[in-house]
């Protein structure tokens, strides 16, 4: 249950675990919610066929009710049930309910009716939750600089990881800021307004509605809009001597028959081995004294399937397959279900879903949630220092001082050796942070009047084995008017790109569009509107992008030590996430873990200090 909601239970009554309490409190300040019944009816107001999907609908809808009001089960304060012929034999509401509340038992009422709103009702659900009012806490006052600031939390990194983190310790009471280095919140989300009003994301562009249940949790909270990825048409592949390849999306482009089933039988093989990885514990996989260029060779991979797997690293990882272990790769894909999956733009995959008004949303509406003043921007992190007594002191560029009882660090694990660390960072993890690396990783994105491609009957989508830009991607917002192609150059192709003349660099992209294309586009495709450029390896407080890598033998070496607080100091960032890591998903669930941590030990010290006293 949430921290400002206490369940009770009376010896004086009837036991009535595990439902419910006959009694729960609520501990201000609070706001509370009271939410209108909920029935097992979809948004087009279809009732499922059977009772036992409509009571499961109906306690969804009420889950979605509590998340756009910023609260979930664990906030609920007292439920009311409604069932129509209601019969003892048949509780299965019940067993929804055990799984719904997750442990937390709020006080029931259980009501038999003999008819609900229409007769295609069956089983209602109302609840009153309460969630606390970080509006009605005193603001944050930012200290001046050389000044000092005593909180219980201190949160290094404005990303999605860091916000996260902090607003959940903000909600159970705790104190708590965040530093940012940068000019605004969001790390590498970063969502820039086109010159029509509309927007294009320039870092992290995609979640799906399936199996990214935080992010999408999240679009419902904020009531943000979401717009489906163009897989409609075909498919170009640059290939050497051959030019472009046309090939529908899912298939691999024909190279020729013995290439094909070379290319889907590596394919297939990485599948299957990606998934016998224990995410929990990915080092006793094997695989780790290989680079992935190594690993793939092994298998007897000819030249087209080895190009094949460098178009899969650098788009996903900006890295060469000799710049990183087999084992990273392999845990990498299972942390998003496969291969496969991780890298589809179709329903279920790492692709589908884009945001009308830009990812970066999520953190400003996070940020906005949070206590006022309590996100610090352009106050970078020089040191930390832990006490004998347990007491840190985060210092700041300009000399501020924040006290805390715990730290928070939500930067790339590369980036550490930014901060000076006294007592040093254990040497485990020391070694495995200056041991891994950020990719080369960057985006032009080209604006036109017009989807000029669909008239060809393309999809936008596209893959080369030649570069500069390792694969495109239509990433159009009809309803504004925007037309756009996003161009990933990442990277050794990246690399080489990158050392041209800005002039340079957008010929480069012009004429492989053309390449690709055809000359029968190339009027239309000199002609942008607009363009953006973004080099993450050039911003100072990524490095790189989308997710540090490893090489060989350090995953299996000193990989438990990614995740482990040093002190009270803790780690958190997408590449520490066990599950979608690299994604925007993996953030949100690292900075979940993050909080839960801090709180649990910040808890355990007050219940230990009391117990002294």
């Amino acid at each position: 249950m949430a921290p400002h909601v206490t369940t009770i239970d009376s010896s004086a009554l009837k036991d009535c675990k595990p439902y419910y309490s006959p009694v729960a409190t609520v501990q201000g300040p609070v706001k509370f919610i009271y939410t209108a019944g909920q029935v097992g009816r979809d948004k087009d107001g279809v009732v499922p066929e059977s009772y036992e999907q409509e009571v499961e609908l109906a306690f969804q809808n009420l889950g979605d009710a509590l998340l756009v009001a910023g609260a979930t089960a664990a906030d609920i304060v007292k439920v009311t049930y409604y069932i129509v012929n209601y019969s003892p034999e048949n509780r299965y509401h019940a067993q929804v309910l055990l799984k719904f509340m997750n442990g937390h038992r709020p006080p029931s009422t259980l009501v038999p009716v003999p008819a609900l709103a229409v007769p295609e009702y069956h089983f209602e659900i109302e609840a009153v939750a309460a969630v606390r009012d970080l509006a009605a806490i005193s603001p944050i006052v930012q200290p001046a600089a050389m000044g000092s600031l005593s909180v219980d939390v201190v949160v290094v990194g404005g990303g999605l990881s860091g916000l996260q983190t902090a607003y959940d310790i903000q909600k159970v009471g705790y104190s708590c800021v965040v530093l940012e280095a940068r000019d605004r919140v969001g790390g590498k989300t970063w969502s820039r307004p086109t010159k029509g009003g509309s927007t294009v994301d320039v870092g992290a562009a995609w979640i799906n509605n399936s199996n990214q249940s935080k992010m999408f949790a999240l679009t419902k909270k904020f009531n943000l809009e979401l717009i489906e990825q163009n897989t409609n048409g075909n498919c170009a592949a640059h290939v050497p001597e051959k030019g472009s390849i046309l090939f529908q999306y899912g298939e691999v482009p024909a190279w020729g028959e013995k290439d094909v089933a070379d290319i889907v039988r590596i394919r297939d093989g990485f599948e299957e081995l990606c998934h016998t990885i224990d995410i929990q514990n990915p080092w006793a996989a094997g695989n780790d004294d290989v680079t992935l260029e190594e690993f793939v060779k092994q298998q007897g991979a000819g030249v087209k399937a080895l190009a094949t797997v460098g178009i899969w690293s650098r788009a996903m990882l900006g890295c060469e397959p000799s710049e990183l272990s087999a084992l990273y790769f392999l845990d990498y894909c299972k942390s998003g279900g496969g291969l496969l999956q991780m890298r589809s733009d179709q329903k279920n995959g790492g692709q589908h879903l884009r945001l009308r008004t830009g990812t970066q949303s999520f953190s400003k509406k996070i940020a906005e949630t949070m206590v006022p003043g309590s996100v610090i921007l352009e106050a970078p992190v020089s040191r930390i220092f832990q006490s004998r007594s347990g007491v840190a002191i985060v210092t700041t560029e300009d000399g501020t001082r924040y006290h805390a009882k715990k730290v928070v660090v939500s930067i790339p694990t590369p980036t550490y050796k930014q901060i000076t660390f006294q007592p040093p960072l254990p040497l485990d993890k020391l070694k495995y942070s200056s041991n891994s690396k950020l990719g080369y990783y960057a985006k032009m994105i080209l604006i036109w009047d017009k989807p000029w491609w669909k008239k060809d009957g393309y999809c936008g989508m596209t893959q080369s084995f030649i570069g500069p830009a390792s694969v495109t991607r239509d990433t159009s917002d009809d309803q504004e008017g925007q037309f756009s192609l996003t161009c990933f150059l990442v990277g050794q192709p990246g690399r080489e790109w990158s050392k041209l003349s800005a002039e340079g660099r957008k010929e480069a992209i012009l004429s492989q569009l053309v390449a690709l294309f055809g000359s029968g586009n190339e009027t239309d495709i000199r002609a942008p509107t607009e363009i953006f450029e973004q080099e993450w390896v050039k911003d100072p407080w990524s490095q790189g992008c989308p997710c540090p890598v490893t090489p060989p033998n350090i995953m299996s070496d000193v990989g438990k030590a990614l995740r482990e607080p040093f002190d009270a100091i803790h780690f958190v960032g997408t590449e520490t996430s066990f599950e979608w890591k690299g994604y925007m998903e993996g953030a949100i669930r690292s900075g979940e873990r993050g909080a839960a941590e801090v709180i649990q030990a910040l808890s355990s010290k007050g219940a230990n200090l009391m117990a002294k006293l």
